[in-house]
């Protein structure tokens, strides 16, 4: 039983740095690419920001909007870390656009609606290598973040089977005090 515990814990730990090697192939540098993301509902009237951290200069970080709604109107800023504006536009259709950053630090991504009723959007912002040549996520993203909790669970399947043999070393242990 226990030797069970121990193997399904190691084999799980192989299956997702597998999953994470494989899928960090096709996303260069996976670790210090960093992305944010937003699907939902933004107000009558009002704005979501996407904040992408530690963007590093020269790295290019792309946006993709899409709307639900061919007629949803969305005003699309870009904001570097001073607070310089470095992109301002209206889209009612799917939208992509790719910047070279030209300081260090976070930059912001501010989705307003002009409508007067609720819209329903799913954008991305972060690093361009995150993007397909059709200016989609790339699905490896996502491969990685299940290889990382596949990798997480044979962590914690292997610390219940150390616990369990501690457990048993203890029992053993004590038994043999009791026998003596």
């Amino acid at each position: 039983m226990r030797r069970n515990v121990l193997a399904i814990g190691l084999i799980t730990l192989l299956i997702g740095v597998t999953i994470i090697s494989i899928s960090s192939i096709r996303v260069p540098d996976p670790l210090h690419s960093t992305s944010t993301m937003f699907k939902g509902k933004i107000d009558n009237k009002s704005r979501t920001i996407l904040v992408l951290n530690d963007v590093q200069k020269g790295k290019n970080i792309s946006l993709s909007v899409i709307p639900y709604n061919s007629f949803d109107l969305i005003n699309i800023k870009i904001i570097n870390p001073k607070g310089t504006l470095m992109f301002d536009q209206n889209s009612s259709q799917e939208f992509f656009s790719t910047l070279a950053p030209t300081i260090s630090g976070n930059y912001s991504a501010v989705l307003f609606n002009l409508n007067n009723q609720d819209i329903y959007t799913n954008s991305m912002f972060g690093n361009s290598i995150l993007f397909d040549s059709n200016k989609h996520p790339k699905f490896e993203i996502y491969t990685i973040f299940i290889g990382v909790i596949i990798f997480l669970i044979g962590i914690a399947i292997c610390i219940i089977w150390i616990t369990l043999k501690f457990f048993e070393m203890l029992r053993t242990k004590t038994r043999y005090k009791q026998l003596s």
